[in-house]
């Protein structure tokens, strides 16, 4: 896994690729894993930085409201449910706005990606997208400006050869 984005569109307010450090650990109901940490963080983030990313990327064609220009990657669909109860919660079209599994967000680019990795410290071992770069690399690919990860930092470590790892190791943590 490398990034190939090349320069930035110097649009960008974020760094490219960016680590959101969140204190929290996952659960399972119902077979659904989902990071309440997690999802109340991205809401929390999303409702502080509204203005400043409409501000810099509305132009009245592709991009009208944030709903256009933030899309949100997670592995599970518990956490896609989640999300859009607190989206939804705090104003947010969920319809409009791209939120969703990888799968779901295939061929699906935003300026800005929001990725809840939703496992925490003590999932590290049995982190399904460690087995392969691709879902990853598609989370990473769908941003054109800022690809910014909301994780423990913990699960990101950055000396492994693991997918995770090398994504970890590019995460500017902010």
């Amino acid at each position: 896994m490398k990034p190939l984005k090349g320069k930035s569109s110097g649009k960008s307010l974020f760094p490219p690729m960016a680590l959101i450090h969140v204190d929290g650990h996952s659960e399972v109901k119902n077979r659904d894993r989902s990071n309440p940490f997690e999802a109340e963080a991205i809401v929390k983030w999303l409702l502080e930085n509204r203005d400043r990313i409409v501000e810099r990327y509305a132009n009245g064609k592709e991009y009208v409201q944030i709903e256009d220009m933030v899309g949100i990657i997670t592995p599970f669909v518990g956490q896609k449910k989640k999300l859009w109860h607190l989206l939804k919660k705090a104003g947010f079209d969920c319809n409009r706005m791209k939120v969703g599994t990888v799968h779901a967000l295939q061929g699906a680019e935003r300026p800005v990606i929001l990725f809840s990795m939703v496992y925490g410290p003590e999932d590290a071992a049995t982190m399904f997208f460690d087995r392969g770069p691709n879902m990853l690399n598609v989370a990473v690919s769908r941003a054109k400006d800022s690809f910014l990860e909301f994780a423990h930092k913990e699960i990101l470590q950055k000396n492994k050869t693991a997918p995770s790892g090398l994504l970890g190791a590019y995460l500017q943590e902010i």
